[in-house]
């Protein structure tokens, strides 16, 4: 009988469209702290550079993909084809073709490699039809299952897999922890591309701020959740003394390290599909200094904060 592989460590990347650059300057300051997950779990972007990982590629790699990602490699908006889908009255037309991602995607990974993947990868969709979250390891995952998780709802087309429709994972399970905890991982650091939650905010002096604060907010929900739960479920458990099987996402927090990475300033909407040299080039800058920052208790690390 094969041995049941032990897991310990997890990187959770979620979802944030062009905002991904920032996980690349995490997973920079994590390589070079030595620290090597078990399992990557990855939604939307987050599936895209969990899967960029998993078929082999190195950090200067991953960099140069986003440093020279720009909007018309991701997408194109076809200004006919949306004046048609008016006039006709078609049924449901995504604003945006996803086609040169799709092709960007085919160019640059390599999925044979991916099977062989020293790190589990999971990544996530969700079921249009069943509204299930669907959960996809290196063993299945191919282009079309990345394409899934990045279909950002109205704007980019659904995919199908196995003939059924699917979209954006973030839409349900923005930050996937789950696969993590039933695998027993004792080690979790969760990257969020979003700032709320991770400090005091300001309230929203207007419309369009208490908008973006509310879209922000979304992006965190489920990782809120989550935790809300957590919390909970220990509570309950340190009240009743409940058995440790009592659920199978009972976990036992005595030995169990969670630590979390954000962003510590508002990012706006239009970061979001901002694929742009500039951006990618500030975020994956930040993404390195928050970690060593944020991270510095996670490591004991003894030097002085930038």
């Amino acid at each position: 009988m094969a041995q049941k592989k032990k897991y310990r460590r997890a990187l959770i990347l979620s979802g944030g469209g062009a905002r991904g650059a920032y996980q690349v300057g995490v997973w920079k300051f994590l390589l070079e702290m030595g620290w090597k997950p078990d399992l990557i779990c990855g939604t939307s972007v987050g599936a895209i550079n969990a899967t960029a990982i998993g078929c082999g590629m190195n950090l200067e790699e991953l960099i140069q993909l986003w440093k020279t990602i720009e909007r018309g490699r991701v997408f194109r908006i076809s200004i006919l084809r949306q004046i048609l889908h008016v006039l006709m009255r078609r049924g449901f037309t995504p604003f945006f073709d996803t086609a040169p991602l799709k092709q960007l995607l085919h160019e640059r990974m390599d999925v044979p490699m991916l099977r062989h993947s020293p790190h589990e990868i999971v990544i996530t969709a969700v079921n249009i039809l069943t509204s299930e979250i669907k959960f996809f390891n290196q063993d299945v995952i191919d282009i079309e299952h990345v394409m899934a998780s990045s279909a950002i709802p109205l704007l980019f087309p659904w995919q199908y897999i196995d003939g059924e429709p699917h979209w954006d994972g973030g839409v349900m399970m923005n930050n996937p922890i789950l696969p993590a905890l039933e695998r027993g991982c004792r080690e979790i650091i969760v990257v969020l591309l979003s700032p709320v939650g991770g400090s005091r905010l300001p309230l929203p002096r207007n419309r369009r701020d208490a908008i973006e604060r509310v879209f922000e907010q979304q992006l965190i929900g489920s990782y809120e959740a989550f935790l809300a739960h957590l919390a909970w479920d220990y509570k309950l458990r340190q009240e009743q003394n409940f058995l440790r099987n009592w659920t199978r996402r009972a976990w036992n927090l005595n030995d169990l390290r969670l630590v979390t990475v954000a962003p510590q300033r508002m990012l706006g909407f239009h970061s979001i599909l901002n694929f742009s040299n500039r951006q990618a080039d500030n975020l994956i800058r930040e993404g390195f200094i928050d970690a060593k920052n944020q991270l510095a208790s996670f490591f004991d690390m003894k030097d002085e904060p930038y």
